[in-house]
């Protein structure tokens, strides 16, 4: 805190500045005023120098008059007696003298004799040869006194008249200013000083209240007790505190979202970090720490600006190049992707507007293989679908284009109503396990009995079952029931039956029992006493899309490829998993588990 307050500082600049301009004006107004008395004196000695002059321009009009002369050089002008009787009508405290061109005095009122120095150096008479009057103040050598000297040339009468006062303490009084105006002044500014004490008093408390306010709100105490007087700096300490609120508010609010990015950033995938204009590190995540281990050759823990000299990230050190060089057409992000030893990372830089800059690294691995994997399921069903389509078209061409006999016609129909059925089938296994993928949410789920879907199942293939001597053993108990979704749990039993169906044999039995509970899950088997899978197969893949033990032999029974998928993703869907393997009596058995209750998911309403 300094030394003095602010109001000692207002009251200190305002004295001063009240002593300033009182001090300018006290002299202008003295210059002015003794301006005003020089000028009115030298008026009244002129005066007097005129009245002189007229009566000597008179007395030489009346040569009656005239005595006779003392001096040849003075001929024409009234003797001294005629003057000094003349001149005791005038005050008797002016000194009168007369003073020829040459210098050469002739009269003066205040001596007795003749005064033989010469006047023209003095400095009234050097004035009036040059301007026709002059003036100054000095000491009388010859009466011993200071005197007020004025002197007027009167050419034509070729004279200089004088005349001078006594400069005693009348006059140095006169000269001196009237104090009515100085004390006027102060009494003004006196008046002025004491409204701006008392202003500034009141200004200061308000200041102190606003200084004691933001001293307990940063000090974190009890700042809504300060109240404010009622005025402006009042007004503006009101402000103040709603201001202050706010902004409290919006500190704690940006804390909140602070560590609530800090919180994604930390469990986010992606691995982020953050770097100032001055490519100075400020922030990574252990996401970023571990992607950069697997983007680069030499692993690492230290995160600084070193990481952007690593040869993986040149395009993001490029991009810096770019903003260096100013140029307005320069990019503001990158984003590319690295294979590594079968992982691949995207690297993405994106430059904010102060130029820092953020490096996210990403494993897309998983979505890499995603896209590869749609890429080939695409492809596949692509080929799936062009077999039963092409075989149609052959058929159909067959009928239109050849005349054929009834019985060979209704062969060709035959086989084209197959192959759309095969068609059909694909097409609604294609449409059921993209819709489990992507849009599972679009199931939604009820109150079911295993037991029952089984039976719905042995209804509906009843007639696939006679032809291949097959039957179904449903060992479920009835009262076991689930939260599923009636067509997807359908599918399952369905899809494992007309797989049994198309790999068991003939006269072979289906064997499905519920096998075991826990808090959570039922567990099941599914279970045929056919010839299994060959040991060079893998039981794994038999859930993979299009994967067919037989290919030829499947499409020739109508099979898409995509039954087991199908069943898989179903399970998943109603949160359990399925396996399988080849029974040691002979045939393939499924294991496969169901969630009692809903699973973690919220499906819609279809």
């Amino acid at each position: 805190m300094s030394q003095y307050n602010y109001k000692s500082k207002v009251f200190i600049s305002a004295t001063l500045l009240f002593i300033l301009f009182g001090g300018i004006i006290y002299f202008v107004q003295r210059a002015s005023e003794k301006e005003i008395k020089t000028k009115a004196l030298e008026e009244y000695l002129e005066q007097a120098t005129d009245c002189v002059n007229s009566y000597i321009i008179d007395y030489t009009t009346h040569p009656q008059k005239r005595q006779p002369d003392t001096l040849s050089n003075f001929s024409h002008l009234p003797d001294p007696q005629a003057l000094g009787h003349f001149l005791a009508y005038l005050p008797n405290k002016l000194r009168f003298t007369i003073i020829n061109l040459r210098g050469d005095v002739y009269f003066d009122n205040f001596t007795q004799g003749p005064i033989p120095e010469n006047h023209l150096s003095r400095a009234e008479l050097q004035q009036a040869n040059l301007h026709g009057t002059g003036t100054s103040k000095r000491y009388s050598e010859t009466l011993g006194e200071d005197f007020y000297y004025f002197a007027k040339e009167y050419q034509d009468q070729g004279y200089y008249i004088r005349v001078a006062i006594p400069y005693h303490i009348d006059y140095v009084n006169y000269f001196r200013s009237n104090h009515f105006f100085l004390l006027l002044i102060v009494g003004i500014f006196s008046l002025a000083l004491l409204a701006v004490v008392f202003f500034t008093d009141q200004f200061s408390r308000s200041v102190r209240k606003l200084h004691d306010f933001v001293a307990k709100a940063q000090a974190g105490g009890e700042h809504e007790s300060v109240t404010f007087p009622k005025s402006e700096i009042g007004e503006l300490g009101e402000q103040l505190k709603k201001t202050f609120k706010m902004l409290e508010e919006s500190k704690t609010r940006y804390e909140i979202e602070r560590e609530k990015l800090i919180q994604h950033f930390a469990s986010s995938d992606a691995g982020i970090s953050f770097f100032s204009a001055e490519r100075k590190f400020i922030y990574a995540n252990s996401h970023f720490i571990q992607n950069l281990n697997t983007l680069v050759d030499i692993p690492t823990f230290i995160i600084d600006e070193r990481i952007l000299d690593y040869p993986e990230l040149y395009q993001v050190k490029t991009l810096l190049a770019g903003i260096e060089s100013d140029s307005d057409t320069a990019p503001r992000s990158t984003r590319y992707i690295i294979d590594r030893d079968g992982s691949h990372l995207e690297v993405r830089a994106q430059l904010f507007p102060d130029n820092s800059f953020e490096v996210v690294l990403t494993n897309v691995t998983k979505k890499e293989n995603d896209r590869r994997l749609k890429h080939d399921m695409t492809n596949s069903i692509a080929h799936e679908l062009r077999t039963p389509v092409t075989c149609a078209r052959g058929y159909l061409e067959t009928i239109l284009n050849q005349p054929l006999p009834e019985e060979k016609q209704r062969y060709f129909i035959e086989r084209t109503y197959n192959q759309m059925i095969r068609l059909s089938q694909l097409i609604s296994d294609v449409s059921m396990i993209t819709k489990l993928e992507e849009a599972s949410d679009l199931y939604a789920l009820q109150e079911l009995t295993p037991y029952s879907v089984v039976e719905e199942v042995k209804a509906a293939l009843e007639i696939k079952l006679q032809e291949a001597q097959m039957t179904i053993c449903n060992r479920i108990p009835l009262q076991t029931t689930v939260q599923a979704n009636h067509s997807l749990l359908y599918a399952v039993f369905a899809n494992l039956t007309e797989n049994s169906i198309r790999y068991a044999g003939t006269g072979t039995t289906i064997e499905i029992e519920q096998t075991m509970e826990d808090e959570r899950y039922y567990y099941f088997t599914f279970a045929d006493n056919g010839p299994g899978i060959p040991e060079s197969e893998s039981l794994a893949k038999i859930f993979d899309r299009f994967y067919r033990i037989d290919g030829g032999r499947s499409r020739e029974m109508g099979g898409s490829g995509l039954g087991l998928s199908i069943v898989r993703n179903a399970i998943r869907f109603h949160g359990g998993e399925i396996s399988a393997k080849n029974r040691p009596t002979g045939g393939l058995e499924f294991f496969f588990s169901l969630a009692k209750s809903a699973p973690d998911k919220t499906p819609r309403e279809h």
